[in-house]
């Protein structure tokens, strides 16, 4: 059943939500490196 609000669980959980919000950045960041790479390693120069 559900006990209600509890405002101290939410704080003390807030470091795992920060590990994964830069877990996420830092993959976004790697794929856009990636893609710029390959968008310079494969361009046709005329």
């Amino acid at each position: 059943m559900f006990s209600g609000f509890n405002p101290m669980a939410f704080v003390e959980h807030l470091k795992y939500m920060l590990s994964g919000m830069i877990a996420i950045f830092i993959v976004i960041g790697v794929i856009i490196l990636a893609t710029l790479v390959l968008n310079k390693l494969f361009t046709n120069k005329k």
